[in-house]
């Protein structure tokens, strides 16, 4: 609750106040916007029975909610929300093989990249500054990691990282 109350106060002071954050943010969300006019799932080998529209669009819609909120942790529930949808839809679609990371990370990575959430770098920085580390365990710890490793890779990504796709 006192974080909450604080960085609800102090947001306009923490949250993308460096010229860097913001710098980041534009570049990122041009290059998500210039992928995602190609990118197509088999790209990046996510398999035809993990590919259900309707799931995808609702976690997009719960990344994109992140920026409607102040408090770290009202971010990480967002966070944790965009996930366990993916994570539900891949247990509902495995069928009798039981999914990993293997098959999480794809999926988060596309609905990143067709969501395209605003200030997704600031928002994953001011979640790293401002929660409480005893708070960023578990369950939020691995959620997170996915997200700050999806967005990585469609940082730093080129054509080789993709099934299918020449320069």
């Amino acid at each position: 609750g006192l974080e909450k109350y604080l960085m609800t106060k102090l947001y306009p002071r923490t949250f993308a106040v460096m010229s860097d954050d913001k710098r980041v943010d534009a570049l990122l969300s041009r290059r998500i916007a210039a992928l995602s006019a190609f990118v197509r799932p088999e790209h990046l080998d996510i398999p035809e029975h993990f590919r259900v529209e309707a799931s995808w669009l609702l976690a997009q819609n719960e990344l994109v909610k992140v920026n409607n909120f102040k408090a770290p942790r009202d971010k990480l529930v967002c966070i944790l929300n965009t996930c366990r949808i993916i994570n539900n839809l891949l247990n509902v679609s495995a069928g009798n093989r039981p999914p990993g990371a293997d098959d999480f990370l794809p999926v988060l990575i596309y609905v990143v990249l067709q969501a395209n959430p605003p200030q997704l770098e600031s928002n994953l920085r001011y979640v790293a500054r401002f929660r409480l580390e005893s708070r960023l365990v578990s369950e939020a710890a691995y959620f997170y990691t996915n997200l700050v490793s999806a967005t990585h890779f469609l940082t730093t990504c080129d054509h080789a990282a993709f099934t299918g796709l020449d320069e």
